[in-house]
């Protein structure tokens, strides 16, 4: 059997969903009902949601009830309030002025080991829906989520890629608007009010070479015109094999062409 692909979506999501659990922590309860929110079991308090079901509050409520009274006794219903979320890639890609296209393979070293890397600008939408028995309730959970993406170190987000060869990196994602609001649903259920708020994620997806990834031997350089392949160049082919730094102390950087190993010496002057 073939190995999971290492779905970027999937790591966004992931890095998405554990912001909101951040931001549970910060949240300052203001209503009996969201504080007992805040202390339930995390998995009965925030849910994500199939991507299709983005702009479908209902739909999302029905697949967030469905899961929940699958595991409980007969008659029992979801828990509430609760947050929903759902997020899917944007197809237009961020504007370069916002992040610059790095389509070309540059060397670097991870872990120190020599690699080549690429930089794939995304764009994602990120949905969270909150619904409450009143409104009070779904408006405070909603204007503290805007407040906390106004937070220069909250709207920053570490999403971890797999290189390959066993090794994950923080690729920041960024929340790209200064001002965000909730929007109110109109619902048909009387005791029901349901609260959303939109925002955009953008930032890089990595795409290395060299660290045994399961791609590693099948992404080359394209063709001639002549439909000859390019040669795909070996990832140690211009190591620098030895490098001094004096800003704190004296430091010496070696590299072996042959293994591409790298070591770094510190020497007394």
């Amino acid at each position: 059997m073939s190995a999971a692909i290492a779905d970027p979506l999937k790591a966004i999501q992931d890095a998405w969903y554990k912001t909101l659990i951040d931001f549970r922590a910060w949240y300052m309860p203001e209503t009996q009902q969201t504080a007992e929110w805040k202390q339930r079991v995390l998995g009965h308090a925030i849910k994500s949601c199939p991507g299709r079901m983005m702009d479908d509050a209902e739909a999302m409520l029905a697949e967030y009830r469905k899961a929940q009274n699958a595991a409980v006794a007969g008659g029992a219903t979801a828990f509430m309030p609760v947050m929903l979320t759902a997020t899917a890639i944007v197809d237009q890609p961020p504007n370069v002025s916002q992040l610059p296209n790095v389509p070309y393979f540059v060397d670097v070293i991870i872990s120190g080991k020599p690699a080549k890397m690429r930089l794939i600008p995304k764009t994602v939408r990120a949905q969270i829906a909150f619904f409450a028995t009143n409104p009070h309730d779904a408006r405070s959970i909603c204007d503290q989520v805007c407040a906390y993406v106004t937070d220069d170190i909250k709207r920053r987000i570490a999403v971890q890629f797999d290189f390959g060869d066993g090794i994950k990196r923080p690729s920041p994602f960024t929340v790209l608007e200064n001002e965000l609001f909730p929007t109110p649903v109109p619902s048909e259920a009387i005791n029901l009010s349901i609260f959303t708020v939109d925002a955009q994620l953008v930032g890089y997806v990595p795409q290395v070479l060299g660290l045994g990834g399961q791609f590693d031997n099948t992404v080359g350089n394209g063709y001639n015109p002549d439909g000859s392949p390019i040669d795909k160049p070996p990832v140690n082919d211009s190591v620098v094999v030895q490098a001094d730094a004096f800003d704190v102390g004296h430091t010496r950087v070696l590299a072996d062409p042959e293994t591409g190993i790298v070591t770094v010496e510190q020497l007394d002057d």
